[in-house]
């Protein structure tokens, strides 16, 4: 059915960082944009503009949204104040743009936020492709005042702030924006450019670590993806000639079929030649797996190092942090196994975690050492994120 009347722009923002010339596609809001042409009743309706993907000049990108009706912003660490810089200007140059914001840099407690960045007419919080549909279905209403997991303020001045949903149990319903054709005319208008990806094969951590927010999802269930979608998007990396995908699970070796994810990511290597790089964040238990996972991708060259990570190795700095880090013995003998197959290891420490000290920070790192740790130790300063328990 061809759509006839007005149709209303739609423009978006996940701004990520370059590497060596590289960029990553825009998958959170590629997400957004293909669960709105799967689930929403007349979705033709919506022009959606390229994406905003990495950082350029904020007048070139203001250039670039200022046809939007609707901006969508998605905030992290690394993006949050261009991207906010963005937004005051394109609110200054058309006031009526509906700005968007979600992403993990949204605080859950967003007043304040949203009082001091007044140019976000709502914010949306947790998973936002359901939240993301309820908001357009409405627009240009902005009777919005219930729609669960957002915040607001309305024109008198009162502070709305309505319960996130609860997460989505069955991601079927979330279409790959990679095999949707979300990203297809980006890459044709830029043939020249170099993709990197990121890719979930899950959602969710089950461990409660108090400096860390992993979408919101931390001391929760991890729910997954289905087995034929990860293939399939495996396959489209490597006929897209994708060398580096950056696995964004939490714990990725947590499942029994991760091993199975690893040897498809080889074969489909030794048969396309891509990917080259498949970058994991390790679980800290499921010993056994964790070293399959990792022997796996290391004896066929998909990664450069096996994460060991400690963050600290004080027992009271670790009841603070509600860790409960693998044992020594069982680092020890990870660290015995990489080490005899010739495989690198690093091991991360943080600094400044509440409890530790001088000399027990010393004596953790001396430790890691004394337990064949030889290769690399990588010394991160602690950050508070917005919706991290700490």
């Amino acid at each position: 059915m061809n759509f006839k009347g007005p149709k209303i722009t739609v423009g978006l923002s996940q701004i990520n960082n370059s590497f060596s010339g590289a960029n990553y596609l825009p998958y959170s809001v590629g997400l957004l944009q293909a669960y709105i042409k799967k689930h929403m009743p007349g979705s033709e309706r919506f022009n959606f503009l390229q994406p905003v993907f990495k950082r350029i000049p904020v007048d070139d990108a203001v250039d670039h949204l200022e046809s939007a009706e609707i901006a969508g912003f998605s905030l992290y660490v690394w993006n949050e104040q261009i991207s906010l810089e963005i937004m005051r200007r394109l609110k200054k140059r058309n006031p009526k743009t509906y700005i968007i914001c979600g992403g993990p840099q949204v605080p859950d407690q967003a007043e304040s936020f949203l009082r001091q960045n007044p140019e976000i007419d709502i914010v949306a919080h947790g998973e936002g492709e359901r939240t993301f549909l309820e908001l357009l279905k409405k627009f240009p209403s902005k009777e919005i005042n219930q729609t669960p997991g957002t915040s607001h303020i309305d024109d008198s001045g009162k502070f709305f702030n309505n319960p996130k949903a609860d997460r989505i149990k069955d991601l079927s319903i979330v279409p790959s924006p990679y095999l949707s054709g979300e990203f297809d005319s980006l890459m044709q208008s830029m043939p020249n450019e170099e993709w990197l990806i990121l890719w979930e094969t899950n959602r969710g951590c089950p461990f409660p670590c108090t400096f860390c927010d992993w979408g919101s999802a931390v001391a929760d269930r991890v729910f997954r993806f289905d087995m034929n979608r990860i293939y399939e998007e495996l396959d489209w990396f490597s006929k897209n000639k994708i060398e580096f995908i950056f696995n964004c699970d939490a714990n990725f070796g947590i499942l029994p079929r991760d091993v199975d994810i690893a040897q498809r990511t080889v074969e489909n290597k030794n048969q396309f030649g891509y990917p080259k790089v498949l970058s994991t964040q390790n679980t800290k238990n499921a010993t056994e797996r964790n070293y399959l996972t990792q022997k796996i991708l290391a004896d066929n060259g998909l990664n450069k190092g096996v994460t060991l990570s400690m963050q600290s190795l004080f027992e009271p700095a670790l009841r603070n942090i509600k860790r409960q880090n693998i044992s020594i013995k069982t680092y020890e003998e990870l660290q015995r196994r990489f080490n005899f197959d010739n495989i690198a290891t690093y091991s991360d420490f943080i600094l400044g975690l509440p409890g530790e000290t001088y000399e027990s920070f010393v004596d953790g790192v001396a430790t890691l050492i004394k337990n064949g740790q030889h290769n690399r130790i990588q010394f991160g300063n602690l950050s508070i994120l917005p919706n991290a328990e700490m």
